[in-house]
C-alpha cells in the first residue's frame, strides 16, 4: 500500500454537512473560520476569493473548487466593492440544505460542505498539505476527480433516500482526488513526504517505512532502498522532506502506535513491537517525548473518547 492510500484509509469523515447556495449579484460573504475542512465547488458564475495569507484576488470560476484545510478565515465575493455578510448572518437564510442571498442580479452557484476528520489521523495529511487548496477546472483534471465533482452537485441539487450518507461518501472522495490532482499538478508538493513520493528514489525508502515500520532501519540499508549512496540519500531526503530520514521514521513510528493504541487490541508491549520497540521503555520513553504524553495515558483518553461518542 502506497503511503497515502496507507493514511487515507485509516480517515472517516464525521458531522459532515453541505449546503447550496444561490448568490446574486451584489454579493459577498466573510467567514471567520472554523474548526472544520470546508469546501466551495462553484457550479455556475464566477466569485473572487481572499485569505489572510492570500491577499492577491483569486479568480474563480465554474467548476473550480477550494478546500480549506484549517480555521483559517476568507472572503467570497463577486466583486471588491460588493458589502460582505458574515457566514453567521448568511445562515438565518437556510432554508434546509438550500440559502439564497444576494441583490437580485447574475447568479452564482456553490455547493459548499464543511467535515471534520480525526485530528490524528489527519495529522500526517495536514503536515503535507498547504492551508488552502485552490483546484482550477483545467487539462490536468482527471475524469475520476470531474465525476466526483459532477454527483455532488446532482446530488445536492435534489437530494433523496440516503442523500446524507451519499454525500459523505462523496466528501471523502472529494479530499482524496484533491489531494492526488495537488500532488501531480504543476506548482504541487515542494516538501513534505508528498513531494518525496514524487521522487523516484526517495518513494523507494518511503514506501519501504511505511510497508515495515518495525524493521530496523538505518540510513545505510535505506540508502540501499533508494538506490543512493548514503549521503547522497541522507542529504536530498532531508532536503525534500524537510527531516532526516530516522527522525521521519519515528515519526511515522509513532503515528502507527497511536493508531494500535486508539484501536485498543493489544498489550502495549506488542504495540511497542509492531512498531519496532523490542523494549517497552525504550517505547515509552520515545512516544512521550513524541507525543507528550505516556501510551498508557493516551489509550485510556482515546478509550474514554470512544465511549463518549458510542
Amino acid at each position: 500500500m502506497d503511503p497515502l492510500s496507507d493514511i487515507l484509509s485509516g480517515l472517516r469523515i464525521r458531522a459532515a454537512s453541505f449546503t447550496r447556495m444561490d448568490a446574486s449579484a451584489p454579493w459577498g460573504v466573510r467567514s471567520s473560520g472554523e474548526s472544520a475542512i470546508k469546501f466551495v465547488l462553484l457550479l455556475r458564475g464566477s466569485a473572487i476569493l481572499t485569505t489572510p495569507a492570500q491577499p492577491q484576488p483569486l479568480a474563480l470560476r465554474s467548476g473550480d473548487v477550494f478546500i480549506m484545510l484549517d480555521d483559517t478565515p476568507y472572503r467570497l465575493y463577486d466583486h471588491e466593492d460588493s458589502t460582505l455578510i458574515d457566514c453567521v448572518e448568511v445562515e438565518k437564510q437556510r432554508v434546509g440544505n438550500y440559502i439564497e442571498i444576494g441583490g437580485g442580479g447574475t447568479l452564482t452557484t456553490f455547493i459548499s460542505g464543511a467535515f471534520q476528520l480525526d485530528a490524528l489521523q489527519a495529522q500526517p495529511l495536514l503536515r503535507a498539505l498547504p492551508a488552502l487548496l485552490c483546484l482550477q477546472l483545467d487539462q490536468h483534471r482527471s475524469l475520476a476527480f470531474q465525476s466526483v465533482l459532477e454527483m455532488l452537485a446532482l446530488e445536492t441539487e435534489a437530494p433523496a433516500l440516503g442523500s446524507t450518507a451519499v454525500i459523505s461518501r462523496l466528501f471523502e472522495l472529494l479530499l482524496v482526488h484533491a489531494i492526488r490532482h495537488y500532488s501531480q499538478q504543476p506548482g504541487g508538493p515542494s516538501q513534505g513526504w508528498l513531494a518525496a513520493m514524487a521522487d523516484r528514489h526517495l518513494a523507494h525508502a518511503l514506501q519501504a517505512m511505511h510497508d515495515a515500520p518495525a524493521q530496523g532501519w538505518t540510513v545505510e540499508s535505506l540508502a540501499r532502498t533508494a538506490g543512493m549512496s548514503r549521503s547522497s540519500f541522507a542529504a536530498r531526503f532531508k532536503q525534500v522532506v524537510g527531516q532526516s530520514p530516522l527522525d521521519y521514521l519515528t515519526q511515522w513510528r509513532m503515528y502507527c502506535a497511536s493508531r494500535l493504541l486508539q484501536q485498543g487490541k493489544l498489550a502495549l508491549a506488542e504495540v511497542a513491537r509492531q512498531v519496532g520497540y523490542e523494549s517497552p521503555a525504550a517505547f515509552n520513553r520515545v512516544f512521550r517525548r513524541e507525543t507528550a504524553t505516556t501510551p498508557g495515558a493516551f489509550r485510556k483518553r482515546a478509550d474514554t473518547a470512544q465511549a463518549l461518542t458510542a
